[in-house]
């Protein structure tokens, strides 16, 4: 019945008002587990149930393990001390723990004395596979408390300057892991100074097959022998260090001819290089790697050593080359080219190739990361066959122009990382099509890319690769639609502006936008079912309509869409309120902030939240300004009405006959039959020979006559001069006035009496009824300025302008003009 309880409920014990510790039931595997941990505990707590198979009492106050104080928790399993102010363990301390298989002691503060680890304390430990003594400040080893452990597997142990595992180590034949790194679980460094032949030899009778010695960065003395005694070791991390990349990888001589699972010497270099000669130290030369291509390793790993050369000796030989599976020489410094790429596919068995991150040093001359390997712009690489993972980013150098790179051997690549090149032009990368991971970012595309180069992969990154295409490139679907299968898509920075981004595969799962030129969601988010993160942070976005806040909305609800828009700055005027209170409500918005920056109508920088808070005031405001404008608008047409009313009342039959004018009804144009005359002649004596002789036979002596009135013809004897003319224009559709500069300067007033006569002929019945000929030198500028302001500019011909054509095309546009 308790162990259902238990199953339950979480069990509080309580000693009078303080809490203690907490009781859990794991149901899995049927432990019970006693949470002790942080309660200021200066003892083992002797109230707990015996049947506890885990306790913790970690960081408490704890500074002496007395005798038998788990004498009565014989089934624990689990206990840890770490990280209390412990300096004394009693001979009696872990008495009875014969099921314990894991103890933590570090962080406490136990010496490496007989009155800190007695001479039995450790006697009934004998099912101990885990001790971790870490960080507990001992200067040396104590070995006499070790030969119980029998059983032990993973020692973790703190590290010291000068470290002997004296002959106490022997016992543990079943020791599989020593760990001497305490660098990453609680913190420190690693106080190693020395490795001597001497360190590791009373491990020569165990079964030592990994050993992690990381980041001692005072560790600058190493003996050559001191790795002999560790026969069966399969895994070596011995980084960060000042031991000098020769020198470490001569250490490796005891394991030739023999298996071994991982090799990592990352950031072994000498920090300091004096002489010239050490300066082969930052190489891997044939010499150097002797050892390390007669053990057939599958993981080796050379990152951070500031090489600049690898021979193609040094590596390219069996067994290395044959079993190498995982490499990873990343954050070095090779100088000169990467033709060395080119022998890579000897690496039959190569899964894993990392060459990322290649840094210049001012003192070694670069040349151009790809020199060697093309001269037509077109690159092909040779991967070996069974290379799941190749990443060569950021390779520092000069920019160059690259159409094309072809990759052989790719049908077991899952992962291409070809980031930050420098590579312009890029218009195709075949033999990807079949990779699921792609990164090209900071690399330079052609606008005419062929995105078919990586069809099926699940994940794209074209960061910052200045994607400018045109318009109508996305509107022909012609882009992104080969993207059959990506699922997380990235082509932030780019500049992109208002393009729409469809067809983008259904299958998409993030598409982050963000760093362009944005100003809306350029995709239609209800069309894709299993799209849940959408990052337009830092665009240009000001306000986002309604249908597009109800797709996102109910994309959310399908699919819990979220969308980050962080960086952007919002528009909180009266017309976008509704948007603000949108922003600040919804579930779809990524951020727990939504306080988002935005501008109020008169300009001021505000918060969105603080917007929505006092909505009712802005909406009272919003309201008020719209009503005024209403208000002084009907006003405006009230006034203007009366206005008009007043005005029309007094002049009735005129603004009809306007308004019917406006829209074309009650009118009759006139036409030449009604008239006598067709067109009336105004002219200057001296202009006789002109008239008579060629206007008179062009117009009126032709196979199409029109009848003319020409004042020294037609007006009968007698009769004044003055009605003469008047009754001319007034019998004729028009008038045709021949301008010569007499004709401007007539004494007799004549002349202008004639063109006053036409000016008050003027008529809307009759469009464009004073037609002007200009003979002689005569300029429009000359004209009156009354008759400037009737008469049309197409009605204005010249005599001169038509010189040299027998005056044909004249009078064919002055009837043109006249309309006859």
């Amino acid at each position: 019945m308790l162990r259902t309880l238990l199953v339950l409920l979480t069990v509080k014990l309580s000693q009078g008002n303080e809490q203690i510790c907490d009781l859990h039931f794991e149901r899995q595997n049927g432990s019970l587990f006693a949470d002790c941990s942080r309660r200021k505990l200066l003892q083992v707590p002797d109230y707990l149930p015996e049947n506890i198979t885990a306790l913790d009492i970690s960081e408490n106050d704890l500074t002496v393990l007395k005798n038998n104080a788990f004498d009565k928790f014989g089934n624990l399993i689990y206990l840890n001390i770490n990280m209390n102010p412990l300096s004394k363990l009693e001979p009696e301390a872990f008495r009875g723990l014969f099921n314990l298989t894991k103890l933590l002691l570090a962080r406490n503060k136990l010496q490496s004395s007989r009155s800190c680890f007695p001479n039995n304390v450790f006697r009934d430990l004998v099912s101990l596979q885990t001790l971790n003594l870490e960080k507990t400040g001992m200067d040396s080893y104590p070995d006499w408390v070790f030969p119980p452990l029998v059983k032990l597997r993973s020692l973790f142990i703190d590290s010291v300057p000068d470290p002997v595992f004296g002959p106490g180590f022997s016992k543990l034949a079943s020791l599989k892991l020593l760990q001497m790194d305490s660098r990453f679980m609680y913190g420190g460094g690693c106080s190693i100074e020395k490795l001597k032949n001497e360190t590791f030899q009373s491990l020569n009778e165990t079964k030592l097959e990994v050993l992690v010695l990381n980041h001692c960065s005072n560790l600058h003395y190493c003996e050559p022998g001191v790795l002999e005694p560790l026969m069966s070791l399969t895994e070596l991390e011995l980084t960060h260090n000042q031991i000098g990349n020769h020198n470490a990888l001569h250490l490796l001589y005891p394991f030739v001819n023999r298996n071994m699972r991982k090799i990592w010497f990352n950031g072994t270099f000498k920090y300091e290089v004096q002489h010239e000669k050490e300066l082969v130290d930052r190489a891997l030369t044939k010499e150097s790697t002797r050892y390390l291509n007669k053990i057939c390793v599958t993981e080796v790993s050379v990152r951070e050593n500031r090489l600049y050369l690898v021979e193609l000796a040094s590596i390219y030989k069996d067994p290395f080359e044959s079993c190498l599976k995982v490499l990873d020489a990343s954050e070095n410094y090779f100088a000169g080219d990467l033709g060395v790429l080119l022998f890579i596919a000897r690496l039959s068995n190569l899964e894993y190739l990392d060459c990322s991150l290649q840094r210049i040093d001012g003192d070694f001359p670069r040349k151009r990361s790809f020199e060697t390997l093309s001269e037509n712009n077109i690159v092909s690489v040779t991967l070996p066959p069974k290379l799941r993972y190749f990443g060569i980013t950021d390779i520092s150098g000069a920019t160059h122009t690259v159409q094309e790179i072809v990759f052989l051997n790719t049908h077991n690549l899952e992962t291409v990382l070809l980031a930050s090149n420098s590579l312009f032009g890029l218009t195709r990368l075949r033999g990807l099509e079949n990779v699921s991971n792609v990164d090209l970012s900071g690399n330079k595309f052609d606008s005419e890319f062929n995105f078919h180069s990586f069809e099926n992969a699940t994940h794209l990154s074209l960061r910052n690769c200045k994607l400018q295409f045109s318009p109508s490139s996305f509107t022909n679907n012609n882009v992104f639609s080969p993207l059959k299968s990506v699922r997380y898509l990235d082509v932030s920075l780019n500049e992109l502006t208002d393009i729409p981004l469809s067809p983008i595969s259904n299958t998409i799962i993030h598409l982050n936008l963000s760093h362009n030129e944005f100003d809306t969601i350029p995709i239609e988010t209800i069309d894709y079912p299993h799209l849940i993160l959408i990052d337009m942070s830092f665009n240009l976005i000001g306000q986002l309509d309604k249908a597009t806040r109800a797709n996102l909305d109910l994309s959310f609800e399908k699919n819990n869409l979220k969308l980050i828009l962080k960086g952007n700055t919002f528009s909180c005027s009266c017309e976008n309120l509704d948007f603000t209170l949108w922003l600040v409500d919804t579930p779809v918005i990524y951020e727990t902030d939504r306080n988002f920056p935005c501008i109020l109508d008169n300009g001021t920088m505000t918060g969105t939240v603080d917007v929505a808070k006092h909505h009712e005031r802005l909406f009272r405001y919003c309201t008020g300004k719209m009503m005024l404008s209403i208000t002084v608008t009907i006003m405006v047409v009230m006034f203007t009405s009366i206005i008009v009313v007043y005005v029309v009342s007094n002049n009735p039959v005129r603004y009809r006959n306007a308004l019917l004018k406006l829209f074309g009804l009650g009118i009759q144009y006139l036409t030449p039959k009604d008239f006598d005359f067709t067109l009336y002649i105004g002219y200057f004596d001296a202009d006789i020979p002109l008239v008579y002789q060629k206007l008179r036979h062009a117009l009126e002596l032709c196979n199409h006559p029109v009848r003319l009135f020409l004042k020294d013809r037609d007006v009968l004897p007698g009769v004044p001069i003055a009605d003469g003319i008047i009754c001319g224009i007034t019998y004729s559709w028009k008038s045709v006035l021949v301008i010569s500069d007499d004709f401007l300067q007539d004494l007799s007033q004549w002349s202008q009496f004639t063109i006053d006569a036409a000016l008050y002929s003027v008529t809307d019945l009759i469009p464009n009824r004073i037609i002007v000929l200009l003979v002689g030198p005569v300029q429009v500028e000359d004209l009156p300025e009354r008759l400037l302001n009737v008469v049309e500019e197409d009605c204005i011909l010249s005599v001169e302008d038509y010189q040299g054509d027998e005056d044909c095309n004249l009078w064919k546009d002055l009837r043109k003009t006249a309309g006859v």
